[in-house]
């Protein structure tokens, strides 16, 4: 979440700042990772039962965030709210459920090792 509001925090009018150096091209499209990462890391800080309650408030928790960010942005010179922004980091939060999710079935399913004396 620091991560994601210093980034939107940089002014998009200044022509030689930190922002300018990411292509134009790329500054959209980083939402979609940047919001996977973040609902992944709010699935890995809740408890353990993995059902759709978790799923939905992660989901409330990333979206939640992302409209906070969006607001965040209409004060900051050069930056502006979009909606499709808000779409994008929609994608990327369900994406990170999904890959956090497959990540778990894929534990889940793997074979206990068995254990050798005097193994720890």
């Amino acid at each position: 979440m620091v991560a994601i509001f210093f980034t939107s925090s940089l002014s998009g009018a200044a022509p030689d700042g930190l922002l300018s150096r990411v292509p134009s091209a790329l500054h959209d499209p980083l939402h979609i990772p940047a919001y996977a990462l973040l609902a992944a890391t709010l699935c890995l800080a809740l408890p353990r039962n993995r059902g759709w309650r978790t799923a939905l408030l992660v989901g409330i928790l990333t979206l939640g965030y992302g409209l906070f960010d969006e607001w965040h942005q209409s004060f900051v010179p050069g930056r502006q709210v979009s909606i499709a922004d808000l779409g994008r980091d929609a994608l990327g939060c369900a994406l990170g459920l999904w890959l956090t999710r497959r990540l778990w079935s894929v534990r889940a399913t793997a074979p206990v090792p068995l254990r050798v004396r005097g193994d720890c």
